[in-house]
């Protein structure tokens, strides 16, 4: 059975691992790569230095994205104002866990995004319309040569209509969305699995 990755509320109920970030969301998608590598602790600097410009496609399908924001001739400005994980908050750091928080319209051509400085800031209320995105990173450690990388996308809307239009967008970017967290795991993989 193929999921579109909306949660319902008798599947909430079941979570196992709900995070504490957003412990109520509508929508979830995971990714995963098991690593071979005996140094798990070099998986979330990784991450966390991540440029979404170093791959090709993942610049493709961001530029597509911002396709919309372009033609209004609102583009951004300069490589900070480009969407990607520098326009997240990070919410909580560990060897092995990161988490990191968005919120906004991200339906909108410009993406609707709040400036949001804490994990504290971010776990108020979304206002009437919005939504709110926690991305998090987690290592599983199978073996002493094997860590298992997961990705996980948590989406919360707080009203019928941000629901009604995330659904919309959530369907139209999902498999574009995956292929580029899949991109991003696969490169921390390579790029551990073939260092000397």
């Amino acid at each position: 059975m193929i999921s579109l990755g909306f949660v319902s509320k008798k599947m909430l109920s079941n979570w196992s691992d709900v995070p504490p970030y957003l412990p109520d969301f509508q929508f979830h998608e995971k990714h995963r790569a098991v690593i071979k590598s005996t140094s798990p602790e070099k998986i979330m600097p990784l991450i966390k230095a991540f440029d979404i410009e170093q791959d090709s496609v993942i610049r493709a399908l961001m530029s597509i994205r911002q396709l919309p924001q372009k033609l209004q001739r609102k583009a951004p400005e300069t490589q900070d104002d480009q969407f990607g994980l520098q326009t997240f908050t990070l919410l909580h750091a560990s060897a092995l866990e990161l988490c990191y928080g968005l919120r906004g319209e991200f339906w909108r051509a410009d993406f609707g995004l709040e400036k949001i400085s804490d994990a504290e800031e971010y776990q108020q209320s979304a206002r009437p319309g919005a939504a709110k995105l926690l991305l998090r990173y987690q290592v599983n450690l199978i073996n002493h040569s094997q860590s298992e990388l997961i990705t996980e996308t948590f989406i919360h809307c707080p009203d019928k209509a941000s629901h009604f239009k995330m659904a919309a967008y959530w369907l139209a970017i999902r498999a574009g969305s995956g292929l580029i967290r899949r991109r991003m795991l696969n490169s921390v993989k390579h790029e551990l699995e073939n260092k000397p």
